[in-house]
């Protein structure tokens, strides 16, 4: 008799998958709405994440992560430590993109220490002369690029 399909309904065990770690910070929707989570294991077939409130074994869940979304049903919970079985294979290139995606847009939405310090680019105040010419210089040198690339254009 061959084996059953891997899917919601089977209560066949099958080998264990191997899993791999990681943390990826995450948000999952259950019935009593949105949590922030953690993605800290992964599989083609399920995930184990930590989650502040996790939801009762057999509930359904949505994990996002950036514009990836993951439906699956909770097998099962220790502690704040649950399991997921996910409705579709995983992909893990996409988890790991999507998580790459989100680590890039806090990159660019969160000011580093280094540039928390910086000025931004403002006219200075009058009283400081030195900081007033360079403003100048550079408005003169915006002209003057102006007016040669218009020259160039008028004679083509």
């Amino acid at each position: 008799m061959p084996p059953r399909a891997r899917g919601w309904g089977t209560t066949d065990m099958l080998p264990r998958e191997s899993r791999r770690e990681v943390v990826i910070p995450a948000q999952m929707r259950s019935k009593s709405g949105w949590s922030d989570v953690t993605i800290r294991n992964i599989s083609p077939h399920g995930m184990m994440l930590l989650a502040p409130f996790p939801p009762k074994p057999g509930s359904v869940v949505e994990v996002r992560k950036a514009s990836l979304a993951l439906v699956g049903r909770v097998i099962w919970v220790k502690g704040k430590t649950l399991g997921i079985q996910l409705i579709e294979r995983l992909n893990f290139n996409a988890l790991l993109r999507a998580a790459n995606e989100g680590w890039a847009a806090s990159q660019v939405h969160a000011p580093s220490a280094t540039h928390a310090t910086a000025q931004t680019a403002s006219p200075p105040d009058a009283d400081s002369s030195g900081a007033m010419i360079g403003w100048l210089l550079a408005g003169v040198t915006i002209v003057f690029a102006g007016a040669c690339a218009a020259i160039t254009l008028w004679q083509v």
